[in-house]
Parts: C-alpha cells; sequence; structure tokens
C-alpha cells in the first residue's frame, strides 16, 4: 500500500480524490494548502503527491520548487494539476521537477494509472 498525497485549496476536489482512492487501497493523505502540504510531505514522505497549480499563498510551482529543493522530498514524483492547462503551464511545472501535468477536473481511472504506473499501489 502506498501514500498518496493531494494538495488542493478547492475541498471538492479533496473529497472526491478520497472517494477516487477508496478504490485503490493505498493511504490517501491531504493538504488544504501548500505551505501545509510541503511540511506535511516532510513528516509522511508520501510515494507520490498531487499538487494544484492555483493555490493562494503558496502555489503549486511554489510547492514544488520548495519539495525539489528539499533532500527530504526531493526524490517523490509530482504531479501539477491544473484546471488550465497551456504550454507555459507545463513548461514551468516540468523545468521544476514534475513528473507531468493532470488535467482537472481529475479523471479517475487517469489518477489511478498514474499511481500504479509511478509506483503506489
Amino acid at each position: 500500500m502506498g501514500k498518496i498525497m493531494f494538495i488542493d485549496d478547492d475541498a471538492m476536489v479533496l473529497r472526491m480524490v478520497g472517494f477516487i482512492m477508496k478504490k485503490s487501497g493505498d493511504q490517501i493523505l491531504t493538504a488544504d494548502c501548500g505551505k501545509q502540504g510541503i511540511a506535511d510531505a516532510r513528516k509522511e514522505q508520501p510515494d507520490i503527491i498531487f499538487v494544484d497549480a492555483e493555490m493562494p499563498e503558496t502555489d503549486g510551482f511554489e510547492v514544488i520548487r520548495r519539495l525539489k529543493a528539499d533532500s527530504v522530498t526531493a526524490g517523490i514524483p509530482v504531479y501539477m494539476m491544473s484546471g488550465t492547462v497551456t504550454d507555459e503551464i507545463i513548461a514551468e511545472a516540468k523545468e521544476l521537477g514534475a513528473a507531468d501535468i493532470v488535467e482537472k477536473p481529475l479523471n479517475a481511472a487517469m489518477i489511478l494509472d498514474i499511481i500504479k504506473n509511478t509506483g503506489g499501489n
């Protein structure tokens, strides 16, 4: 069983991923802001992190920047989630070290495939 973290300021998204993850058998960790997500990632060391691009205060780009700069979390695959996927967002996320971009609204099958192929359950 893997640990999968979702960082998103949208409570509806966090509820939805909770429903999706019940079927996976993996442990789900959630954080509703970037700052908390970074702290929890250091503490819990999840196998995979999904982070929303657009959040107040600490956005997804800054979360990835901090996670990849920290030796404790640098090796964790991070997937950026965004409702607006542009070439610029893709380029910046990849440059910062994101494994890939996941378009919102989230697709359960896609999330489960990413987890399976990245080393979750």
